[in-house]
């Protein structure tokens, strides 16, 4: 479902997210850069639509279309959007089918590597999270003895509150005028950039502040102003030839060990887990060509493969939110993320000078957090060879 995208999208989100950071910024300056990287993921996903309706407009097997990522409609969608043709957008009184926005939910974890690595589970409002630890074990023994074994466990709880999370999404007239399964694939084309992207981001780096805690942050440690700290390095690796196996080695078993804890207020209890094949290295692009040069090899043959030892290379991951120079060492699966079905769809029409279009707000509900402290680790990166053009 991802855009093939140019540099305006990239570009705007970066900008956007340079001014939202600013503790200078003004309203103005934010607005500004939001409509900008509103309009570029517009214009792109606009383009896509348009190139795919031309091409597969007189398509009518289903099975082709949906071979593209068009799905079938149901009736109610067929409905809604042609509905919303006739009033020339979407009113904030019209019920959108569940359907649509289920299917939102659905392909988050198709448009970004880093999200397929994490679980994502749909939720409400507010969530009680339990969690036991067994403190008894069971025993061997003569069939109807007294128990001596109880399978007594302690149990903890938190409530896990959840986040309003509204993703914004600009649609054109020329658009509307597709119909309805072509509106469809436009929507969710431009839901998936936004939505996505801030997950990633969150997931990697957020504070825990009114968002998720990103994998790079210390739930042990001193939250201030509701901003967990950054996790201390781990070390230093160098994917150096002669180091790697004992560096990656070092990696793996740190990853293997862990403290499991009810509630915040628990001690926790050391535990060990199984993580071959399941620890993923998150890193920056710059990086991960560094790496990639690092463990690329060629044979008697010439031909150039590339490999690591304990971990595959396919779980080396990039991700813009990483810092240049550092690693995420991360244990797949062990990030929780809940995201909501949309509560409401705002319409802002004066919101924008662009003409012909409509800007529209879906409000949803979410939240994240790694499962323990010894999910992920971070490390410095400091390569032992140059590695040059």
């Amino acid at each position: 479902m991802t855009m093939n995208l140019n540099n305006k999208v990239p570009e705007a989100l970066k900008t956007f997210r340079a001014v939202t950071a600013s503790d200078d910024a003004t309203p103005d300056q934010i607005s500004a850069a939001m409509e900008d990287y509103v309009t570029a993921i517009a214009d792109e996903a606009g383009k896509k639509v348009r190139a795919e309706y031309e091409e597969l407009k007189n398509v009518t097997d289903n099975r082709v279309l949906e071979a593209r990522g068009i799905p079938t409609l149901t009736t109610e969608e067929t409905r809604f959007y042609n509905e919303a043709v006739k009033r020339g957008g979407f009113d904030a009184d019209m019920v959108w089918p569940e359907t649509v926005l289920e299917r939102v939910f659905e392909n988050l974890q198709d448009s970004h590597p880093i999200l397929k690595l994490i679980n994502f589970v749909p939720t409400i409002g507010r969530v009680k999270v339990i969690r036991a630890r067994r403190t008894g074990v069971a025993v061997f023994g003569a069939l109807h003895k007294d128990i001596e074994g109880q399978l007594d466990s302690k149990f903890g709880a938190s409530e896990f509150v959840q986040l309003a999370l509204t993703a914004f999404f600009l649609i054109s007239n020329d658009t509307l005028e597709l119909g309805p399964r072509w509106i469809n694939r436009f929507i969710m084309l431009s839901l998936d950039e936004a939505v996505a992207e801030l997950w990633a981001e969150k997931v990697v780096s957020g504070t825990g502040n009114d968002e998720p805690i990103g994998l790079m942050k210390d739930l042990d440690g001193a939250v201030t102003g509701g901003v967990y700290p950054d996790k201390e390095s781990a070390g230093t690796l160098t994917f150096a030839k002669d180091k790697i196996t004992t560096e990656l080695a070092g990696v793996m078993k740190k990853l293997s060990k862990y403290t499991y804890k009810i509630d915040k207020d628990d001690d926790g209890e050391t535990k060990y887990r199984k993580v071959a094949g399941n620890v993923y290295l998150i890193v920056n692009p710059v990086n991960y060509y560094d790496i990639l040069a690092a463990v690329t090899f060629a044979n008697q043959n010439n031909v150039y493969g590339s490999n690591m030892p304990f971990i595959s290379i396919d779980n080396l991951v990039e991700s813009v939110d990483v810092p240049e120079n550092k690693l995420i060492a991360f244990v797949g699966g062990e990030y929780e993320a809940t995201q909501s079905r949309a509560e409401k769809v705002s319409v802002y029409k004066e919101t924008f000078a662009m003409k012909r279009a409509t800007l529209y707000a879906m409000d949803m509900l979410g939240n994240g957090y790694p499962t323990n402290n010894d999910a992920a680790n971070v490390y410095d990166i400091a390569f032992g060879e140059t590695v040059t053009p």
